[in-house]
Order: C-alpha cells, then structure tokens, then sequence
C-alpha cells in the first residue's frame, strides 16, 4: 500500500521581507528554566502573536492571513529583545515613567510592518517598526489561543509546580485597535 504525501500538507513560509501586520495576542506562557553563559536561568516569557495582511495561498489555509509570533523575556532592561522591539515599533525611546511599569497588553490591535527573513527553515522576525502615516490599518481576527501556547505553559515552573511568581497564566484578546490620531503612538 502506498503513502501518498500531498503538497496541501506542507506549511506555507510567510514571504521573506516586509509586511504590515497587527498585534492579535499576547500570551503569558510562565516562568521557563534556560541557560545564559553557562549559568542558569529562570525567564517570565511571552509570546506576541501578530496577523498579517498577507494571506496565504496553498492547501486548506487559502485565503487566511498569515500568523507570526516571537518569544520575549518580559524584561525592559536596556539589552532585553523586548524593549528594542517596543521602540523600534513605537519610533522613540520608553521614557522612565514608563520604564517603571508598561503593560504589554496595550500592543493588542497595534499596527506594524515587520521584517521576514527565512532561517533555519523557519520564518523569523527581524524588525518591527510604525506603520506609515495615513496607511489604513488592519484588524486582528484571531480569536482563539493556539493550542502550542497552551503547551508552552504547560511546560512552564507554575505549571509543572517548580516554583511561583504569580503569573496568571494566559493574557489575550483580539479585536479591532482603539481610536488614535495620526500622531499618537501606536501603543
């Protein structure tokens, strides 16, 4: 008996370059053990699920927008991949108030341009920055949680009792973004 494998199995890349997009979740997958230097470590994580306005064309997801997501250590330190990202796609430096405290939810319905490059076989997200001015925006319509978020928790220290820092475990919505002027920040 043969097995036959169908090119509508196959995943479909996003396209290498830039696309406009919009933030449609942001999820809470716990505190998770790694390694810095050798040393290790103990990292609050999140993900940021963003939809772009570029569909996709093969298999049974024709016609639905492409989905990216990047994994943050939630950490506004001057180094942490968080914060450079935030400013980029904001366009100025967080300000010290804002240093003591920002609530990443706010990126929820933010619109954005970001940068794809292919590496390792795997889309990857390279630069966030504002949409441009007048540029009509998106709407997020994700509106379930995918399931590898859950398991991503789930491997999580609150989830597997090693230890707790109160996270509340998933945080996201989805929707349309609130209304801003032109010259008001994204978030």
């Amino acid at each position: 008996m043969a097995l036959l494998v169908k090119e509508e199995n196959a995943t479909e890349q996003i396209p290498v370059g830039m696309h406009q997009a919009v933030c449609a979740m942001v999820c809470d997958i716990g505190t998770h053990k790694g390694e810095y230097q050798g040393k290790p470590t103990l990292r609050h994580q999140a993900v940021v699920i963003w939809e772009l306005d570029e569909k996709k064309t093969l298999g049974n997801f024709a016609g639905e927008r492409f989905q990216a997501s990047k994994f943050y250590t939630l950490s506004l330190d001057e180094k942490a991949n968080l914060r450079k990202d935030l400013q980029s796609w904001r366009g100025q430096p967080f300000t010290p108030e804002e240093l003591k405290g920002f609530d990443i939810e706010k990126l929820i319905g933010a619109n954005c341009f970001i940068n794809v490059i292919h590496e390792d076989g795997k889309a990857k997200i390279t630069a966030i920055t504002p949409l441009a001015k007048g540029m009509p925006k998106i709407n997020a319509t994700l509106t379930k949680e995918p399931d590898w978020i859950g398991k991503m928790r789930a491997k999580s220290i609150e989830m597997t009792g090693g230890g707790s820092n109160g996270s509340s475990g998933s945080s996201f919505s989805s929707g349309e973004a609130p209304p801003q002027a032109e010259d008001d920040l994204p978030f």
